[in-house]
């Protein structure tokens, strides 16, 4: 059974605040969802969902749709130990021939990607056939993966890539964060 994303709590924090964070100091935030609960997003930095149905994937597009950039990175809010180095690098993995810039660690990390407004039409199409998952997207997107061995410079352990979305999850997330700094994760 999953946790409600915005209530789990590590230390008192919640997680998505310290994404944010995290996140807050290499690029403008923006939260997409149906309602502000975050107390460091202000109302001009909130979208509300385009379409009722809650899937990453209508983030996704109402993020790309609302917000004024050729390029987004989208990061799901229960990712609580997020590297800038390595959001950094893949960033710089964008060049104007590709749709998207996604991580492959076990599978496509498809919440901790970069995605341009090429994908748009893309995603609209999914989203009015009830298609809603971002791996299935990617089939139809100029795609560039980067693998592990290119991202560990980066982020050593990938621990960026750890989500928080069941109890045991939520557990090993708590000794993470009280046994180290937590700026040993940005």
């Amino acid at each position: 059974m999953k946790e409600n994303k915005l209530l789990i709590k590590i230390d008192g924090k919640r997680i998505i605040d310290h994404t944010i964070s995290v996140i807050s100091r290499l690029f403008p935030i923006y939260v997409v969802g149906k309602e502000n609960l975050n107390h460091y997003i202000d109302n001009r930095s909130f979208i509300v969902d385009l379409y009722s149905v809650s899937a990453p994937l209508v983030g996704l597009y109402s993020a790309i749709r609302t917000v004024d950039a050729e390029t987004v990175f989208l990061i799901s809010g229960d990712m609580p130990f997020a590297k800038a180095d390595l959001i950094l690098f893949l960033k710089s993995q964008l060049s104007k021939d590709i749709d998207a810039v996604v991580p492959f660690y076990e599978r496509p990390q498809t919440t901790f990607a970069f995605y341009k407004k090429s994908c748009l039409e893309t995603i609209l199409k999914a989203i009015e056939n009830a298609q809603l998952s971002l791996k299935g997207i990617l089939m139809t997107l100029k795609v560039k993966y980067i693998y592990e061995e290119k991202m560990r410079p980066f982020d050593q352990n990938l621990i960026s890539f750890f989500n928080i979305n069941t109890r045991e999850q939520l557990e090993i997330g708590k000794r993470l964060f009280s046994t180290t700094q937590q700026s040993a994760f940005v």
